[in-house]
């Protein structure tokens, strides 16, 4: 009976340190995607995507897509 609660004991561990490294990557990859900005035209703050940049307040372009229309 004491092996089996240890054992389970571990199994509850594994679980849930699998979940804590799953989270973390899970947000990693999220940041990736999305940068902070401020809208220089209404003054917004927040996140917005890299590649659809744009202020949901004015729809001003921002961060990278601003970047690429000064080109």
């Amino acid at each position: 009976m004491r092996n089996v609660l240890l054992l389970a004991g571990v199994g509850a561990a594994l679980l849930i340190a699998a979940r804590l490294v799953v989270s973390i990557m899970k947000r990693n990859a999220q940041a990736r995607h999305f940068e902070p900005v401020a809208c220089s035209g209404c003054g917004w703050r927040g996140q917005v995507s890299r590649y659809a940049g744009r202020c949901p307040q004015c729809n001003q372009p921002l961060g990278e897509q601003k970047a690429r229309r000064a080109d």
